[in-house]
């Protein structure tokens, strides 16, 4: 989950929109809707087990096993082999049967096909069991090879956040996508063995803080320090505080890009930023976290800097700078010179206050992590796993290390 709606999670926290936990418990909306498909023309299904369709609540046809079915807008209508019908519903035949599209995955459960609500076009939905859908989940969010307690600990983080984000979509016709702008998910061509023991084994447990689930955000490494969810989405997440985040054995803990002061005008400029040639750039050296600086947050992020010019002074943020170079964090420093960049955690520092530029030399942007900083970082678990996993139900500390404050419940 690299996700891009950030902003709008931020707003659904801030007025308190949560599924209870008693609806959970209860039973209520145990299974979950992904949207898996959005303005197709047509689809077309098979099954190694056959297909039933179902429309209006009434089994309206069968097909042999491994027939192909297509589906296709009429209308407001939908079109099963040259019939209207209206929205449908394929199941396979056999109860532990699945449905495949032809040009994506195989499914779990059933898939509902209507017009695309407010769209042109159908929508294709996976209505599937809760515990069913992690199954094609967690094995997409991280790899099935990882440390079983760090597998547990990414199946409740998938877990909360479905039950979180029931009904998110619900204008379009779903609870959740089936990528980055909720969670990965690959229905059975996501699946593992040690992905389905992981999630068996912490079925129905959540993330709560005060007994509501969390928003639970995760990211695939934080660069050593997590962040505040205010210097990210503006608002004040009592669970989403900056922790240490043991991830330096890891890949994509540090990376690189090299560049030069003529580069940066350009690119700065292309962006409508643009201050002629660069001469400098004001930005608290990145230190020993945590940090308590005003232009970088509590993980050493950058929130703001001040690039000066020969056509005058911009403040760039972070995310938009991130942006304009591609960076894939916004935990980065500047350095220009000779030898490599220092390790901030050393006490040692880059530059002072303001870097002054060498017209035509190197600069290099030098950063830790990937990802947005909130929350659980993926490679962090494993590490935290690796090194500590002998631990009975270890993936319960590393859970409540990155969400501060928080508990782990079993809804069902």
């Amino acid at each position: 989950m690299k996700h891009f709606f950030w902003r709008i999670a931020a707003v659904v926290l801030a007025l308190g929109v949560y599924v209870s936990s008693a609806a959970w418990a209860s039973g209520l909306g145990q299974d979950v809707r992904i949207g898996i498909r959005e303005e197709r023309s047509s689809v077309t299904l098979t099954s190694p087990a056959g297909l039933a369709i179902w429309s209006q609540g009434k089994l309206w046809k069968k097909f042999p096993a491994q027939t192909p079915v297509q589906f296709s807008i009429a209308g407001n209508a939908i079109q099963v082999a040259g019939k209207k019908v209206g929205d449908v519903e394929v199941r396979p035949l056999s109860s532990s049967g699945f449905v495949r599209i032809t040009d994506g995955y195989a499914y779990r459960g059933s898939l509902e096909i209507m017009k695309s609500p407010q769209r042109w076009g159908l929508t294709v939905v996976n209505v599937v069991p809760m515990e069913e859908y992690l199954y094609g989940v967690v094995g997409k969010e991280m790899s099935p090879s990882w440390h079983p307690e760090a597998l547990k600990a990414q199946a409740v983080a998938a877990r909360t956040y479905a039950v979180t984000h029931k009904n998110y979509f619900s204008r379009r016709g779903f609870d959740m996508t089936d990528d980055t702008a909720s969670q990965t998910y690959a229905g059975i061509n996501g699946e593992a063995p040690a992905v389905i023991h992981a999630v068996d084994a912490t079925r129905g447990e959540i993330v709560t803080y005060r007994g509501k689930p969390i928003d639970a955000f995760f990211m695939s490494n934080a660069g050593g320090w997590t962040e505040n969810s205010e210097n990210v989405w503006g608002n004040k997440i009592p669970y989403l505080r900056g922790v240490a985040d043991d991830s330096s054995h890891m890949p994509s803990y540090s990376w690189a890009v090299t560049t030069t002061p003529e580069k940066l005008g350009a690119n700065l400029a292309a962006a409508g930023k643009g201050v002629g040639k660069v001469y400098s750039i004001t930005l608290s050296p990145l230190a020993r976290r945590p940090m308590a600086v005003p232009d970088r947050g509590v993980s050493g992020r950058v929130l703001d800097m001040i690039v000066r010019g020969s056509k005058g002074t911009v403040k760039v943020s972070g995310q938009a700078f991130q942006s304009i170079f591609g960076l894939k964090s916004t935990l980065f420093d500047f350095y220009q010179g000779k030898g490599s960049a220092p390790d901030p955690d050393s006490g040692k520092t880059a530059h002072g206050a303001t870097l002054q530029l060498k017209a035509g030399e190197p600069l290099t942007i030098f950063g830790y992590g990937w990802g947005h900083g909130l929350g659980m970082s993926q490679y962090g678990a494993y590490q935290m796993a690796r090194e500590h996993g002998s631990e009975r139900n270890y993936y319960r500390k590393i859970l409540t290390h990155y969400y501060t404050g928080t508990d782990i419940e079993k809804l069902y």
